[in-house]
């Protein structure tokens, strides 16, 4: 070989090198991206088939790339998904919902399509909202995915129409966030309660249940969050659903979702000095609910002498009856 190739072959080595080394630096940042490395991401499966930006996409999409455009038309889809189908006590008509499951195709085609780093520059917010409404639409897909639900012979205890006689349902199940797998567990946990430790979260996730929070009719958004979700611990604590006063026995029954979530109750209500006589816990639970329930409901609570017990969860499938 004379000196002419010898150099050649030099240099397409060293190519090839290059090319080696700058496809290993890629593929390092999208493995960083799969782990869930992102402080605001939980981790999470990737999936089989990750959501790929070819040509047709593109055309389909249009402007639909930007990142802001596609928030902003997640929120649209989704506020005339609950305006169709949910009531002001957040019922969902599942029955119709599912016959034009057609309609929630553009919500889920929209979350595959964001990027993780666009979630870097949200407020918390905008975070906290977009998990919760994430969280609810999969709920919603969930189900009509597997309607009308069929009871499990073996899980007699349960409403027939419960969501817990899906197998898997929460998770097991997976739904697709910017190009990344989740189950509902995953977000309710790792992306919101875990990471805001903001017990208000809790009156916000639907389970598709008439013993969970009610499933607002509208989007929560960044900008109306908190009183959002203080309206929706209102609501849940003047009814039955939230607390239950027996006077005659003395007894303050409580809805379950206190102890779903009794770490960040106690967090940010455990410490302060009323109720000092009770657990950490129950003191916590009605330090928070003396700030959301009714007058009514608080004198009782701050006057009286009673026990605290927890109501049986109702699995009740959040469906509309039928007219």
């Amino acid at each position: 070989m004379n000196t002419v190739d010898k150099k050649a072959l030099l240099m397409k080595q060293k190519k090839t090198l290059a090319i080696l080394i700058l496809l290993f630096a890629l593929s390092s940042i999208n493995e960083g991206y799969a782990a869930g490395n992102d402080p605001n991401m939980p981790t999470v499966k990737a999936p089989e088939q990750p959501y790929s930006n070819s040509e047709t996409d593109e055309e389909e999409n249009g402007d639909l790339e930007n990142p802001k455009i596609v928030k902003d038309s997640i929120l649209k889809n989704y506020g005339t998904i609950l305006k169709k189908y949910v009531d002001k006590e957040g019922c969902v008509d599942y029955r119709n919902l599912r016959k034009k499951r057609a309609e929630l195709l553009p919500i889920l085609r929209e979350l595959k399509q964001l990027h993780p780093a666009e979630m870097l520059s949200w407020s918390k917010e905008e975070k906290i909202a977009f998990w919760i409404n994430t969280h609810n639409i999969f709920t919603i897909k969930l189900v009509i995915d597997n309607y009308p639900i069929k009871p499990k012979w073996y899980m007699i205890i349960f409403p027939d129409n419960s969501i817990i006689h899906i197998p898997g349902g929460r998770n097991k199940k997976y739904f697709e966030v910017m190009g990344l797998e989740y189950t509902l567990e995953e977000i309710e946990k790792e992306a919101l309660m875990n990471r805001f430790k903001e017990p208000l979260i809790a009156f916000g996730l639907s389970y598709a249940t008439m013993g969970g929070a009610y499933l607002l009719d509208e989007p929560y958004t960044s900008k109306k969050l908190y009183n959002q979700l203080k309206n929706q611990a209102r609501k849940m604590l003047s009814d039955k659903r939230g607390i239950r006063i027996d006077q005659e026995n003395n007894v303050v029954y409580l809805t379950d979702i206190f102890n779903w979530y009794e770490e960040q109750f106690i967090e940010k209500y455990g410490a302060i000095k009323r109720f000092r006589d009770k657990e950490p816990n129950i003191r916590s639970y009605l330090n928070f609910i003396l700030e959301f329930a009714p007058k009514e409901t608080v004198n009782y609570l701050t006057t009286k002498e009673y026990t605290v017990k927890f109501q049986n969860y109702d699995w009740l499938l959040n469906e509309q009856t039928k007219n």
